[in-house]
């Protein structure tokens, strides 16, 4: 039953035992397949137990689809397999270790809003400009840093300008203010076990004893840290196999590197290397349009996928006259293949960014058919959800300033920004928290009518928090909202914002409901744990029949029969911001081979000849350069419908924009403070121009022509 339906190259990864291993497994190849085989083979043939053995991913879909695959193929509980994400397992692992490094178990996890609240108190504290120390460029910075495994020590002492140094500050106090908050953020779940086994070598020992087996699937999108927790726990018994595909690595924006996969034997020493070629997903077209763009890479490891599928229909070119049109046109072709049978979730639209996915919300809303968007706004990102999120992290962990904040004053209660601030002020005095100010009311200097509210506030929290000790999170966050008067609180505004704000609260009962249901006995901080750890994918629902819209990098994993490719111009795809260097273009060719390997049977790619640009009217455009790199065998071109729009206002645009203009997008242009850089947008004419140009670091600048000084390169 183990060796059932694989190939020999996935027979002998299953059942390679002994060293490191890597297992290169190409877009379809079927590794999933074999990760979960080999773990049955580990279990029934080998005799591990299942408790001892550590399977990593990158998405929780991807964790439940394991245990469920592996279930079916043991006689054992596959329940106690260690499968997560490194996020989870690294959370799981701070639950119980963290006391050791002087936080409490019951700590928050912070997510990308909370972080951005923090740092903006961060910076105000230190008397540094908002402008200039953006929370969210500041938070960037920071995460950038931590993925290189670098302190706030490391970077002071490294910094070369005024800018960096006042940053490393920045991230000094704000680790501070985590620790003071007993908070971490999401970078802080791969460090702090990291610092954990290195302050006590009998922990990274015990994980070391207990983890006889480790799995890591999608090896090549690992960062720094990844690599060093599973090399931390693997140097010793080098029991590991790691699987990956190098052609893949798309989020080298987020600290991902790519020399993991690429050097894994030299960090491993005596590895074995073996190659899953054969796809099962996609036709022989659709490899070889792909392979004839990521074989351009060099800096890739050689291989070629190849399958015993049909050769499929060429892949279908349209170009457009803009935006509208290409939406219209990606719903006249799902209209008509639905026609010949198709089923709407066989559908799916990837796009370079989200916000190309407004104007084909706006075709497939007004034609009245149904569609779910990977992205965007989060559910748990909501206002309302966020504030019901924060009232729970308060219950369970009385330190968290940044949810105190977002909650003492919701529902609204007179407490003002004022007398907030004279709470934290007070609280900072005596060297106690937010919350425990709340409990020496009386000798705050507010008004009476506030203290009576902030009264109500801490008795609700205090009875909270007891219930938090034994109750189930449905009785919790049920007796929260009855307090509130939370729906009364909506529905009387009688407003549709308002009556869409409640109607997301009850599904957030009904999400808390099902997570009680299939988790008999979890606390509170479990389910917080869960929502936080949660990404786009998860809520992501194959089952209903409706399109998909997403972003290329929310689609890697996964496999739709037919696949639409929007926006395929320069500048967009391959993006502005990734023309700066080599190695950058070669991860926008990995992210175009990922977007055409999601496809099983035809592939659509569409470009427009001109797209709206905010503030800048229609600009001209021209096609992705990753056209071109397919050879025209492999191609359908739809010639574009010009005398859909005035030609005239076109042509005329074109014009003017080139008129006595010196820059033009794309081009390479340098300044005397910010250095060298690329022009993305020009509007305007002559020597009122406005220049959008991203600099080295990827500084945006909107500079006027005539005071740029700008050189071109």
């Amino acid at each position: 039953m183990i060796f059932e339906d694989l190939n020999q190259a996935q027979k002998e990864a299953v059942e390679k035992v002994g060293g490191p291993i890597l297992v290169f497994a190409g877009a379809g190849s079927g590794k999933t397949r074999v990760l979960t085989h080999k773990i049955g083979y580990l279990i029934n043939e080998i005799g591990i137990p299942p408790q001892n053995i550590l399977a990593v991913t990158f998405t929780n879909k991807a964790a439940s689809e394991m245990k469920s695959r592996v279930q079916s193929l043991v006689s054992s509980d596959a329940s106690k397999v260690n499968v997560g994400t490194f996020h989870s397992v690294c959370a799981g692992i701070l639950r119980r270790q963290i006391h050791k490094i002087g936080y409490t178990n019951d700590f928050t996890i912070y997510d990308q809003n909370d972080s951005k609240s923090l740092l903006k108190e961060v910076v105000k504290t230190l008397n540094f400009d908002l402008k200039t120390f953006d929370p969210r460029t500041c938070q960037i910075k920071i995460s950038q840093y931590k993925n290189k495994l670098q302190s706030p020590e490391n970077v002071a002492s490294l910094a070369t300008d005024i800018f960096e140094e006042r940053i490393s500050l920045v991230y000094e106090e704000y680790q501070k203010k985590l620790k003071a908050f007993n908070s971490v953020d999401f970078d802080d779940l791969l460090l702090l076990p990291l610092q954990i086994f290195k302050d006590s070598i009998n922990t990274l020992e015990f994980y070391q004893s207990q983890f006889q087996y480790i799995l890591v699937d999608e090896y090549q999108d690992t960062n720094m840290p990844q690599f060093e927790f599973i090399y931390s726990l693997s140097k010793v018994h080098k029991e590991i196999c790691v699987v990956g595909d190098d052609d893949q690595s798309i989020y080298g924006w987020r600290g991902a590197d790519i020399n993991n996969i690429l050097n894994f034997k030299e960090a491993y020493g005596n590895a074995t290397t073996i190659k899953l070629e054969q796809n099962y997903r996609s036709t022989k077209v659709i490899l070889e349009a792909a392979w004839s763009v990521v074989s351009r890479n060099v800096h890739r490891a050689d291989k070629k996928l190849w399958t015993n599928n049909k050769s499929g229909e060429k892949i279908n070119v349209n170009a457009c006259d803009d935006e509208k049109h290409e939406a219209r046109k990606i719903l006249s072709i799902i209209q008509d293949r639905t026609k010949e049978g198709m089923k709407l979730n066989d559908f799916v639209v990837l796009y370079r960014t989200n916000q190309q996915s407004r104007a084909i919300e706006d075709v497939l809303r007004r034609s009245s058919i149904p569609y779910q968007i990977v992205g965007g706004i989060k559910f748990y990102d909501r206002k309302e959800i966020k504030d019901m999120l924060a009232y729970l992290r308060l219950a369970v962990n009385p330190k968290d300033e940044v949810s105190f904040q977002r909650v003492v004053n919701f529902p609204h209660r007179g407490v003002g920004k004022t007398t907030v601030e004279k709470i934290i002020s007070f609280a900072g005095d005596k060297g106690i928290h937010a919350l425990d100010a709340l409990s020496k009311i009386s000798d705050i200097n507010i008004g009476k009518k506030q203290k009576q509210s902030l009264n109500y506030f801490f008795e609700l929290i205090n009875k909270i928090t007891l219930m938090a000790k034994d109750s189930s999170p449905i009785e919790i966050v049920t007796q929260l909202i009855t307090s509130l008067k939370l729906k009364e609180y909506y529905l009387d505004q009688d407003t549709s914002e308002s009556t869409d704000r409640w109607l997301n609260i009850e599904e957030l009962i009904s999400s808390i409901q099902d997570y009680t249901d299939m988790n008999k006995g979890s606390s509170l901080s479990m389910f917080l744990e869960e929502v936080s750890l949660l990404t786009d994918i998860d809520r992501w629902n194959d089952q209903n029949d409706c399109i998909s819209l997403m972003t290329v990098h929310s689609a890697k994993g996964l496999e739709f029969p037919i696949v639409f490719v929007c926006g395929m111009e320069e500048m967009l795809f391959p993006h502005a911001s990734y023309l700066e260097s080599d190695s950058e273009m070669d991860e926008e060719r990995r992210l175009f081979y990922v977007a055409l390997t999601r496809s099983m049977q035809r592939v659509y790619l569409l470009y427009a000849m001109r797209r709206l640009k905010f503030g800048s009217g229609y600009i001209p455009t021209s096609p992705s350069r990753f056209l071109n790199e397919i050879p025209l065998e492999f191609l359908d071109y739809n010639k574009p419908n010009v005398t859909s729009f005035k030609k005239k206002s076109f042509f005329s645009a074109s014009k003017s924009l080139s008129k006595n203009v010196d820059f033009t997008p794309n081009t390479k242009v340098e300044h005397g403070v910010f250095g060298q850089g690329i022009v993305l947008s020009v509007e305007g004419v002559g020597e009122e121009q406005k220049l959008t140009v991203r600099f080295r670091g990827r500084q945006i600048k909107k500079l006027i022509k005539k005071y740029a000084n700008l050189k071109k390169v």
